[in-house]
């Protein structure tokens, strides 16, 4: 059976404010796009406009534009059609945090309808228990950098993070080093090229006493667990990430595709 998408009336103008964005920052432009999906999703028009008006509308160049929304594609919020058009998936719509979405905690907070933010509660450094420095791919015992960060939902405590970086990547005193809000902002900041994949282990579990106290909960409420490591372009691993999320502030979805169109 053939499925003809015959073309849509043409579509208002893209929300003014989005015509602010001049940088042609990839994340920017990605977290921009999102705004504009869930913007026509909830006016009920799938539709994108073409990439010449969303890169005007932008103020970005097409071809970075064209990686964010080769991105979307594969996190399934987009379909792209040959000879159509970029459609909007709407079984995607009102879904939670993409659990295949790099995205940082405070974002992923905040996308969720909380007010959120961020408290370091530790950074020092530490030798490596043997499984992270497994996936880190350096001996055991072998000193990281620790940062556990509390991440707060409209002033509740929602997730709790705790990050190794290997303390041969980074400088004289791992300690003094600015923790940022994210291990992807660390990264960038202090070891250098950007995180260009992670691997996670996800399971559900209940929380070590010192999660239980830091998130308030408990130690029989379940919580998510994820366990990422953290990879470069050129294969090296620099971080492993333990995550406890509360369920109650965050819930994740996976949108898995299976063609490329």
């Amino acid at each position: 059976m053939v499925t003809r998408i015959h073309p849509e009336p043409a579509q208002p103008a893209l929300p003014a404010d989005l015509s602010a964005v001049t940088t042609d920052a990839y994340r920017q432009v990605k977290d921009r796009l999102r705004e504009v999906i869930t913007r026509l999703g909830e006016e009920g028009r799938l539709r994108l406009p073409s990439e010449a008006e969303l890169s005007s509308a932008l103020g970005v160049s097409r071809a970075t534009l064209r990686s964010a929304l080769q991105s979307l594609q594969k996190e399934g919020r987009i379909r792209r059609l040959h000879g159509h058009g970029t459609f909007i998936n709407r079984h995607a719509l009102g879904l939670g945090a993409n659990l295949a979405e790099a995205g940082a905690f405070v974002n992923l907070l905040t996308e969720a309808g909380h007010v959120a933010s961020v408290r370091t509660a530790d950074q020092r450094v530490v030798p490596l228990e043997a499984g992270v420095a497994a996936s880190l791919e350096i001996p055991a015992g072998e000193q990281a950098l620790r940062i556990e960060r509390v991440f707060a939902a409209s002033g509740e405590p929602a997730v709790h993070s705790v990050d190794h970086f290997p303390v041969r990547l980074l400088g004289a005193d791992p300690r003094a080093l600015d923790p940022a809000q994210s291990t992807f902002e660390f990264v960038e900041r202090h070891i250098g090229p950007p995180v260009c994949y992670s691997v996670a282990e996800v399971r559900p579990v209940l929380p070590p006493a010192d999660v239980a106290a830091a998130l308030k909960i408990p130690a029989t409420r379940p919580l998510l667990r994820l366990r990422h490591t953290h990879i470069q372009a050129d294969e090296q691993p620099v971080a492993v990430t333990v995550v406890h999320v509360n369920d109650e502030y965050l819930r994740f979805s996976v949108i898995r595709t299976y063609l490329d169109e």
